[in-house]
C-alpha cells in the first residue's frame, strides 16, 4: 500500500505516535526466541487498520511496553474517546486495573471506532505465535460471530453466555438491548479488561458493570445456578485440558470438549448452544467422544464448515449449533454457501461417528457394500515410511555404490511405482524413524500415498524402501491375494467409500481398517489377481477390475455413474 492509499486518520495516528510509514515493522526490538507475531487480518474490517496496528507495535517495541500496560492504555484511550471515562460505573470497572500503568507515548493513539474490536486485534498482534498456539487463543472474526449469534433472543430468565469470551466478540455481536443480559468469562485478565471496555463503549448511555469474570471456567463455579438461554463460544484450540477428572462424559484431552460439556450443563431447557471448533471435530478419531455426546444429548440443528482459517492456523474450522431438547433425525449441513439436509443416522455409519454429510445415494451405496462385507484390514501388518531426520544430507540424486532406491508418495501410482528420484544408504541407526526390516523387505507388500484425495496403492515384491510420505500395508484378508486386495483398494468404489465415510486427505490406518471386504471364491480371487498383475506390469485393464468389483457388491448403473462422477482423476 503506498502513501496515497492510506487514510488521513492513519497518517494522523502515525504523526501523533512519531512513526514514519517507511519504517513500520522493519525491525522489532522484541524477538525473544525468534517467535513471530501476526496481525490477525481476518479480524479487521478495514485494511488500513493494519497500518495503525503496525504503528502501535513499533511504539510498544521501542519503549519495551508490556502487553498489559499497552492494552490498558488503549482501553483508557477508548473510554476517553467515548466520553465515559469519568463516569462512576466506568471508574469502578477500571479501578480493578489500578496496578497497570498508563503509557504516555500511546496517549495520542486514536482508536478507530469503525472497527469491530480494535483493542482485541492489538492484543492479538502483541502475542507471539508460540504463546497463541500454546493457549489456543484465536479471536473470532466479526462476520462469524454475527452469524453464530443470529437469533439470540434474550430475557432476564434466559441470558447470554460466552464462557471463553476473549475480548468479547460474541458479546458484541449479540446486540442485546440490555447489556446486563450478557455474561462472559475468560482465564486471561487482559482479555477480560478488553471485553469490559468494549461493552462499556458499546452501551455508553447505560449505567452497568459488565458481567464478565476472570477465572478458569472449567474448574470454578463462576456462574453458580444461572441457566442460559443462548451460549456461543470459540473455545481454546490445541490446548490440552488439564481437567481430566472422571465427572465428565467426554473422554478427550482437548479443552474444547470440556468447555462444550460444561456449557451444555448450564444451558436452559430448549436453550441454544453454538460452538466454533477446528474442523477436526467432525471426523478425527480423538474427538469421537464429543460427537457421541452431541448425538445423544442435543438436538443437532446445523453444522457449518468454513473454508478459511485464522492467521497463524492451518486448520479450517466449523461451527456446531444445537438445542437442549430431544435429538432430531435431521439437520442442515452448510459448506461453501450450499445447504443440505442430512439425516443424523448417517453419522453412525462409521465406528467413530464421523459428522460427514452423506446423501441418500451415498447411504444406499454404503449399505450395499457393508451388507456384502465379511472382513476388514484390522489384522493386517502396517508400517510407516522412513523418517531420515535429515533429507538434505541423506537423500542422494544419483545411484552411488552402497545406496539403493527410496520412493516417496509422489512415485506411487495405482498398481505400480514410477522411477525413483532419490537414493539412500540404508542405515537404520542413523534414521529418526523406521519400520522393522521385515516390513520393508517383505516378499509382497502394498504401499500407499499418505496424503491424497483418493486411495492410491501400488504393489512391491522387491523389498524396496519408502519415505514417510508413503505407508506400507501387508494385507491379511481370507481367500484374497495381496494383488486382489490392491484391486479393491485402487477401485473407484473404495476411494468413494473412504471420502464419504472419513472426509480425510490423510490416508489413515484406522480408517482403512474399517473398509469392508467381501468373501470371494478362489476362482474370483485368481481372476482379480491376474488382472491386477497385468495392471502392475502393463498399466492397463483397470476397467475390467472395476466392473468385477461393482458386480460383487451388486451396484446398478445409476450407482456406478454416481461413484465415477464423483471420482478425482488426478494423481
Amino acid at each position: 500500500m503506498n502513501e496515497t492509499e492510506i487514510s488521513a486518520a492513519t497518517v494522523r495516528n502515525w504523526q501523533r505516535l512519531g512513526t514514519a510509514p517507511e519504517s513500520r515493522l522493519t525491525s522489532r526490538a522484541n524477538k525473544k526466541r525468534s517467535l513471530k507475531r501476526i496481525i490477525p487480518s481476518e479480524y479487521l474490517r478495514h485494511r488500513e487498520t493494519e497500518n495503525i496496528l503496525q504503528g502501535f507495535l513499533l511504539i510498544a517495541d521501542k519503549y519495551h511496553v508490556s502487553a498489559e500496560n499497552a492494552v490498558y492504555s488503549l482501553c483508557v484511550n477508548f473510554l476517553r474517546q467515548k466520553g465515559i471515562f469519568h463516569l462512576p460505573h466506568v471508574k469502578r470497572v477500571m479501578a480493578e486495573y489500578q496496578n497497570f500503568s498508563y503509557i504516555d507515548e500511546l496517549r495520542e493513539l486514536v482508536i478507530p471506532e469503525n472497527e469491530f474490536d480494535f483493542i482485541g486485534a492489538a492484543y492479538q498482534s502483541m502475542l507471539c505465535e508460540g504463546k497463541k498456539n500454546t493457549i489456543g487463543s484465536y479471536y473470532t472474526p466479526e462476520k462469524i460471530a454475527a452469524d453464530m449469534t443470529q437469533g439470540a433472543f434474550l430475557s432476564e430468565s434466559k441470558p447470554f453466555l460466552d464462557p471463553c469470551c476473549g475480548s468479547g466478540a460474541f458479546l458484541l455481536a449479540a446486540k442485546a438491548d440490555d447489556p446486563r443480559l450478557l455474561y462472559g468469562s475468560d482465564i486471561d485478565p487482559i482479555a477480560v479488561m478488553i471485553a469490559k471496555t468494549n461493552l462499556l463503549c458499546r452501551y455508553p448511555h447505560i449505567e452497568f458493570i459488565p458481567n464478565i469474570f476472570c477465572g478458569d471456567y472449567l474448574s470454578e463455579d463462576i456462574f453458580h445456578d444461572i441457566r442460559f438461554g443462548f451460549i456461543a463460544a470459540n473455545p481454546p484450540w490445541g490446548a490440552a485440558s488439564v481437567h481430566k477428572d472422571s465427572h465428565g462424559e467426554i473422554a478427550s484431552g482437548e479443552s474444547f470438549s470440556r468447555f462444550f460439556e460444561k456449557a451444555f450443563s448450564q444451558l436452559a431447557d430448549d436453550g441454544k448452544i453454538r460452538f466454533l471448533f477446528p474442523e477436526s471435530i467432525l471426523n478425527v478419531r480423538t474427538h469421537k467422544g464429543i460427537r457421541d455426546f452431541i448425538l445423544n444429548n442435543c438436538r443437532l440443528e446445523q453444522i457449518t464448515r468454513y473454508d478459511g482459517s485464522f492467521s497463524g492456523v492451518v486448520t479450517g474450522f466449523a461451527d456446531i449449533r444445537a438445542e437442549k431438547s430431544i435429538p432430531h433425525d435431521s439437520l442442515i449441513y452448510v459448506r461453501g454457501g450450499e445447504k443440505r439436509e442430512v439425516h443424523t443416522a448417517a453419522f453412525r455409519e462409521t465406528r467413530n461417528l464421523n459428522f460427514m454429510p452423506l446423501s441418500p445415494m451415498d447411504i444406499r451405496i454404503i449399505h450395499k457394500v457393508k451388507k456384502a462385507g465379511r472382513y476388514d484390514l484390522s489384522s493386517s501388518v502396517w508400517g510407516l515410511g522412513i523418517v531420515t531426520g535429515d533429507n538434505k544430507g541423506k537423500l542422494l540424486s544419483e545411484h552411488l555404490p552402497g545406496t539403493e532406491p527410496v520412493f516417496t508418495g509422489r512415485e506411487i501410482f495405482p498398481y505400480r511405482l514410477s522411477s525413483p528420484a532419490h537414493f539412500i544408504r540404508y542405515d537404520r541407526a542413523s534414521f529418526q524413524q523406521a519400520a522393522r526390516d521385515e516390513i520393508y523387505r517383505a516378499s509382497e507388500k502394498l504401499v500407499y500415498r499418505f496424503i491424497s484425495d483418493r486411495l492410491i496403492f501400488a504393489y512391491d515384491d522387491s523389498g524396496r524402501l519408502f519415505l514417510n510420505s508413503a505407508n506400507i500395508l501387508i494385507p491379511k484378508i481370507p481367500d484374497m491375494s495381496v494383488k486382489t486386495v490392491m484391486a479393491f483398494l485402487d477401485s473407484p468404489l473404495y476411494s468413494f467409500l473412504y471420502r464419504r465415510l472419513f472426509g480425510e486427505i490423510k490416508i489413515l490406518r484406522g480408517n482403512l481398517s474399517e473398509l469392508p471386504f467381501p468373501c470371494i471364491s478362489p476362482e474370483l480371487d485368481k481372476e482379480l489377481t491376474a488382472l491386477a498383475d497385468n495392471a502392475v506390469k502393463n498399466g492397463c485393464g483397470y476397467e475390467d477390475i472395476n466392473r468385477i468389483i461393482y458386480d460383487i457388491f451388486g451396484l446398478d448403473d445409476e450407482e456406478i455413474r454416481y461413484i465415477e462422477n464423483n471420482e478425482p482423476h488426478s494423481f
